[in-house]
């Protein structure tokens, strides 16, 4: 039973969820089998975690109907019914937070009834509300579908006049077009620059050639065809202009969707810094402090130890240590309690290795619980840094054995992660071994080696022991 479809699903639910389920189930509009109320309640003894040992079909049965013998297929048809009637309760409540839609379908309700005072009521307070909201695809798609209602509302009406709904109503399809069009283009750029495939972008270049020549475009729509330009023709002048629109419109936008659109302009700018353009170094830089301090790269509440680990990195890159200093320590709080140690003296450690104050770099590492993977490799590779940083040759090798034993045993790593950092344990135990006849060929296979952990630093190594 634990397996069934209808426990899988209801185990997503939470304990506040699984009461409405129950109120839903007990609800004779929905329901009116005695049995599966009785199967629900009993049900709730174990919610929201149906992992019991003793939750049976059998058991179930003998809930539901009292004092009759167990019939498997009977209890098939119950939990058939009772996964339909979890499938509405979670499709009704997702309606239940849909606003937008709620109000689309009342008015059509309300016209097609001929309710004018009810209509115009319910028009008028959520076109008010429109003129407030913030940007994103939904509140687009809101408006157009509202626009709709009104173009319907007005041929029920049969006035034989100047209709502005018609008007509107293909003006909000156009927006709404252009923008998803735009988003799906982009997002598919974005995919064929990290898997090797080809995406068919159809009408993209009537799209783009339309809105070039227009003189105002909303802002979204703008956004998003600088965002397209920026990548299909990987244009400077254009991610200026991006970078531009966001500072210009970012207020008026949705947080997720601000989100969406920094998160092109940072993955564009690491591309650029991939290929040795510092200059974006500052201004990546400043898009990540923007969606820090309107929490728009908030995820869940809290501030990603990725997004931090990042900003730290680049400011470091920048050697500008007492900022980030001044970063890492007041911007930790805002880290889940699952990573904030970690990311706090991880990133310490980071900032003091780049002081070279290596003291100060053990006495971060030695504090870290290895909440992710990520700290397991990357306090190693400090640690590998900072012993040859010190010349502590002895302590260095050891640690590259102990670390290459870590990756080839560890299950949990995946196969690339292990062969970037196995090769980069292989090749700094070559230099190490100091053997000048093999020296020319270790810068090659420095510079050829694919995936490779920290190659800047290899060649630093490769250069000082020369």
């Amino acid at each position: 039973m634990k397996n069934s479809k209808l426990i899988v699903l209801l185990d997503t639910f939470d304990l506040s969820e699984w009461r409405q389920f129950e109120d839903f189930v007990a609800s004779p509009f929905f329901n009116k089998n005695e049995e599966l109320i009785r199967l629900v309640a009993y049900l709730g003894k174990f919610a929201p975690d149906f992992t019991a040992s003793d939750l049976s079909k059998e058991k179930a049965f003998k809930a539901a109907a009292p004092g009759k013998p167990f019939d498997g297929r009977q209890m098939g048809y119950w939990m058939n019914y009772l996964l339909k009637l979890a499938e509405q309760f979670v499709s009704i409540s997702r309606y239940q937070r849909n606003y937008q839609r709620q109000s689309c379908d009342i008015l059509n309700e309300f016209s097609e009834r001929k309710l004018e005072k009810h209509y115009n009521f319910l028009y008028r307070k959520v076109e008010e509300g429109m003129e407030h909201a913030l940007l994103d695809t939904e509140i687009l798609q809101f408006r157009y579908e509202l626009a709709e209602v009104a173009s319907r509302h007005f041929i029920r009406q049969r006035v034989r006049s100047f209709d502005p709904a018609l008007q509107n109503v293909a003006n909000a399809l156009d927006e709404l077009f252009f923008l998803q069009k735009l988003k799906y283009s982009c997002e598919m750029l974005n995919r064929q620059a990290i898997v090797s495939t080809e995406y068919e972008v159809s009408f993209i270049d009537e799209v783009r050639s339309y809105l070039l020549q227009q003189k105002e475009r909303p802002p979204l729509v703008d956004i998003y065809l600088h965002i397209f330009l920026s990548l299909s023709q990987d244009s400077d002048a254009y991610f200026s202009k991006l970078i531009e629109l966001i500072q210009k419109h970012s207020e008026k936008i949705q947080p997720t969707e601000r989100r969406e659109v920094y998160l092109y302009a940072i993955n564009f700018c690491a591309r650029k810094i991939r290929q040795g353009k510092e200059t974006y170094v500052p201004i990546v830089l400043g898009l990540y402090i923007q969606g820090i301090s309107d929490e728009s790269l908030f995820e869940g509440g809290y501030l990603s130890h990725w997004t931090y680990t990042n900003v730290v990195k680049l400011a470091l890159r920048q050697k500008d240590f007492d900022w980030a200093e001044h970063f890492i320590r007041d911007y930790s709080d805002k880290l889940s309690p699952q990573s904030r140690e970690d990311a706090l003296h991880f990133n310490l450690a980071e900032l003091f290795y780049q002081k070279e104050q290596y003291g100060e770099v053990l006495s971060h590492l030695t504090k870290l619980n290895f909440s992710d993977m990520f700290y397991h490799i990357g306090s190693r590779t400090v640690l590998v840094k900072t012993f040859y940083e010190s010349e502590e040759i002895e302590s260095l090798l050891s640690l590259l054995a102990s670390f290459s034993n870590f990756l080839r045993r560890n299950k949990k790593i995946s196969a690339s992660l292990k062969k970037t950092y196995l090769n980069f344990c292989n090749l700094l135990i070559q230099l190490l071994h100091d053997n000048p006849r093999k020296r020319e060929k270790i810068k090659g296979q420095i510079q050829a080696t694919q995936p490779l952990a920290e190659r800047a630093w290899l060649m630093k190594v490769w250069e000082e022991r020369g």
